[in-house]
């Protein structure tokens, strides 16, 4: 994946109204991304009608024959048209349900100009802008789920890598009790929270141990293992490799054991 995405905006614009206008049917030929952050906005995509409502996002490609029915209710959205580089793949569904993170909403809100100026560098600041909520749709979409406590709960454990995670702080950062916080994410993951902390640990200790000249004891503290000895065993459980020997030979990621299922399922650091 290339650091930057997209090529040029063509249309922006980050709006409350009374009622959203319609807009005739016609064959697109640029990328549109539309999320709502209040209230609801119906539109028919290749004769697909979807209606969005809050944290919902609509993802239309080149191609598509778009239509948006007349609005009946307040609403507030951020909408973009853009073009993408050629060697860039987006692997997004054309309804994204629940997709958009409080991240993404407090984004956009520190660029509320409804449309782009030719002052200020308002177009460097929204192709900016957009290349991050699409890197952000990646991650969230490389989940594998649309739940929003799933999502939170993932978001979570990224941001608090580098302490000691457990089943308490996370039911109490979600608001859930800990015995729907565990069944919930199982059900969507297929895994165990701890499985899940414990993987992204391990990607995160690799890619320290290959590029950070930090000592072994220092990357185990730093990642919440008190115990090194506990560290270096889960480590060989996941790359089937010790911690020293990795650092000795800079071992590839290739050797993961599972590597391909568990890149799959997880988004990049």
């Amino acid at each position: 994946m290339k650091n930057y995405i997209v090529q040029k905006i063509r249309h922006y614009c980050n709006i409350s109204v009374d009622n959203c206008s319609a807009i005739d049917k016609e064959r697109i030929d640029f990328y549109d991304l539309t999320f709502v952050c209040s209230g609801s906005m119906t539109y028919i995509a290749d004769g697909k009608k979807i209606t969005l409502k809050r944290n919902d996002a609509l993802f239309l490609r080149p191609g598509t024959e778009r239509i948006r029915l007349q609005g009946t209710e307040p609403v507030k959205y951020v909408s973009f048209n853009f073009d993408i580089y050629p060697d860039v793949e987006l692997p997004f569904e054309s309804y994204m349900p629940n997709c958009i993170s409080a991240e993404i909403r407090n984004l956009a809100a520190t660029f509320p100009q409804s449309h782009l100026l030719p002052y200020y560098h308002s177009k460097e600041k929204a192709v900016n802008m957009l290349n991050y909520i699409l890197f952000e749709l990646l991650d969230i979409v490389s989940l594998g789920t649309n739940n929003g406590y799933v999502i939170k709960i993932a978001k979570y454990v990224d941001e608090h890598m580098n302490e000691k995670i457990s089943l308490r702080d996370v039911s109490a950062y979600t608001d859930l009790s800990r015995e729907y916080t565990a069944a919930i994410f199982k059900r969507e993951m297929g895994k165990t929270l701890t499985d899940f902390i414990n993987e992204r640990k391990m990607l995160v200790a690799k890619e320290l141990i290959l590029s950070s000249g930090m000592g072994l004891c220092d990357i185990a503290a730093h990642l919440g293992y008190e115990n090194y000895n506990y560290f270096s065993r889960l480590f060989k459980r996941y790359f089937d490799n010790t911690p020293i020997r990795v650092k000795q030979t800079g071992d590839p990621h290739r050797d993961f054991v599972g590597w391909e299922m568990l890149k799959n399922k997880m988004p990049p650091f």
